[in-house]
């Protein structure tokens, strides 16, 4: 006989999940117990739930491996939402395991509001933002449902799983053949006809390629990367796969969008081929006038979601239903269609003439550091192999169109769910993930805000994390907002419309934290450092985020400019010069 506890802890070897976040209460103390007593699974206390899946998602992104979070019952598993949907956004695997009251309370009030002390119906309420969640009500169902769920988390597109297991259950004593057993669904794609796609390629004039996150997580890079190569197509990033390839590899142009690089946007705009791998075209990707993206292009779109595929049945020709390995590898099997050359060299004269610092940037008040240029900076700096993460607020226009990724660099940002908070838990994981590597965390002071208790994370744990923090004295973001909606008539969103920030460096003294700033010092020191240090830099609190394409107030609403049409705005004789086919008459309408 064996501890219910216990078959989790198996579990988690047998599948070599080997770092468990979380934080010990009440309900989930078996399960804790458990794990302490195994000498080859690591735990890492975090100081918010919220922080512990945060970290388990950055974990896989670091990794590719599984990690789990442990949270307890009631506040636990509330306090744990926004971690879960962030990694359901961005389509990141992981385990949640919360602690729940006993089955009588379950059984006894099941028609309440509360279970028991603490409890609720946590199955249920997070069943709409995870691939598979469940209340374990017999113990015999253990192993079966840590299966189910380890399965459906890698299924497909990836995401979250879910199991709340009560505490009588947990300590319960089991039979291990008495263990029921999850078998898997046989399950295939649907086949398609690739030759048809290859023939596009081969009659467009001006094909490109999307890359997307889809391709990391499918473990499909390198053979993304040789597509490329072999088949010699301008290609295009979303910012989920922004690391997909280095920004001197010939044929990569940018990630285009709203908050995208000129060059980038010029390139897609022209393009009468879109090949889409892993990305789903997301609105920040493609503007919000879809009829105006590509304009002229026929769209090939790859994913493994189905509801993807059907998002824009006016925009997509061709979807495809298939895991981007496999479909990147039966394109494989072609000869490199012919090299359209002169659309290459378009290409590289968007490149030439729209550079990712444009003078605007160069032209910031000097008494304050510019975002755009510090990051730039601090990209030449960086290494390959080393890890940047990318917190909310400034820093995530700013790192998309700034930073110059290097070969084997892992980059990556909470972009489905874009929530504040995420920065130093998502740090706390890659460092875990990959101990020996530089872990640099680019956050801004609003953001740094929402989850600060987990600095003493970093320092208990002793983690060689280095922190930017970009101080503009409030919500820049928002602040624009209320420019563009409002004529500027700020609330909330800095110190004078009721949100205060602290002193940063006290903060850093009071958690013991080496602190550096660049009035004091400069980016090489900081780089330079051993060991954990925040490296605070003083933006101009009105910075614009731009190049954006900025939406135009009018009577009834906001006009969606195409993402062409980038603020500063060039000259309408620039946007004709840069435009291969026909100019939007949206771009006439938002000069008037």
């Amino acid at each position: 006989m064996v501890r219910v506890s216990d078959v989790v802890v198996s579990f988690f070897k047998e599948k070599d999940i080997t770092t468990v976040f979380g934080i010990i209460g009440s309900a989930n103390s078996y399960i804790f117990d458990s794990l302490s007593q195994e000498p080859t699974i690591k735990i890492v206390y975090t100081h918010h739930e919220q922080a512990a899946v945060m970290a388990a998602g950055s974990y896989y992104r670091t990794t590719g491996k599984i990690a789990a979070a442990i949270v307890t019952a009631g506040a636990g598993a509330g306090n744990a939402i926004t971690g879960v949907v962030s990694n359901w956004a961005d389509s990141i695997p992981c385990l949640v395991i919360s602690g729940q009251e006993s089955t009588k309370y379950i059984d006894q009030h099941s028609s309440l509001r509360m279970l028991g002390t603490q409890g609720f119906k946590t199955a249920n309420m997070v069943k709409d933002i995870v691939k598979f969640s469940t209340t374990i009500l017999n113990k015999n169902h253990t192993l079966s449902s840590l299966q189910e769920a380890y399965h459906y988390a890698l299924e497909g597109r990836p995401g979250p799983s879910w199991i709340d297991i009560p505490f009588d259950i947990q300590g319960s004593q089991v039979l291990p053949s008495d263990l029921s057993k999850f078998i898997p669904p046989n399950f295939k794609y649907p086949e398609y006809n690739i030759a048809d796609i290859y023939k596009l390629i081969e009659q467009a004039e001006r094909p490109i390629i999307l890359g997307g996150h889809g391709i990391k997580l499918s473990d499909s890079k390198k053979e993304f990367e040789l597509l490329v190569n072999s088949f010699q197509i301008p290609t295009l990033l979303s910012w989920s796969g922004i690391d997909l390839l280095p920004m001197t590899h010939p044929y990569n142009f940018g990630t285009s969008g709203l908050y995208g690089q000129r060059c980038a946007n010029f390139v897609v705009q022209n393009c009468d081929l879109l090949i889409v791998i892993g990305s789903r075209l997301a609105l920040p990707q493609t503007g919000y006038n879809i009829e105006a993206f590509a304009p002229n292009a026929k769209i090939v779109i790859v994913n493994n979601d189905k509801g993807e595929l059907t998002k824009y049945p006016s925009r997509y020709d061709i979807p495809v239903y298939d895991d981007c390995k496999s479909f990147i590898n039966k394109l494989l099997l072609f000869p490199p269609p012919s090299f359209k050359k002169d659309w290459y060299k378009k290409c590289l004269s968007y490149q030439e003439s729209f550079p990712l610092i444009e003078k605007t940037h160069k032209e910031d008040n000097l008494n304050y550091d510019n975002s755009y240029v510090l990051i730039n900076n601090l990209s030449s700096l960086m290494q390959e192999e080393d890890i940047l993460v990318i917190g909310q607020g400034t820093p995530l226009p700013s790192a998309h169109q700034a930073f110059e990724t290097k070969k084997d660099q892992i980059i990556f940002a909470s972009n489905g769910l874009g929530e504040m908070g995420n920065g130093l838990p998502s740090a706390i994981g890659a460092s875990l993930g990959a101990p020996g590597k530089n872990i640099i965390l680019l956050d801004g002071d609003g953001s740094m805000m929402m989850n600060l208790q987990e600095l003493q994370t970093v320092v208990g744990y002793k983690l060689p994390i280095k922190i930017i923090v970009f101080n503009n004295e409030g919500y820049l973001f928002i602040k624009h907002t209320q420019k563009m909606l409002f004529k500027g008539n700020y609330t909330g969103v800095n110190k004078d419309t009721g949100v205060s920030l602290p002193n940063f460096q006290k903060i850093a003294t009071a958690f013991d934290i080496p602190y550096l700033n660049t009035k004091t010092h400069s980016l090489k020191d900081f780089i330079n450092h051993q060991g954990c240090c925040i490296f605070e830099c003083f933006m101009n609190p009105e910075q614009d985020l731009i190049p954006k394409v900025k939406g135009v107030a009018v009577v009834d609403g906001i006009l969606a400019p195409p993402i062409e049409e980038m603020s500063p705005l060039l000259s309408i004789e620039q946007i004709k010069n840069n435009m291969i086919s026909s100019i939007n008459p949206l771009s006439y309408k938002i000069r008037e």
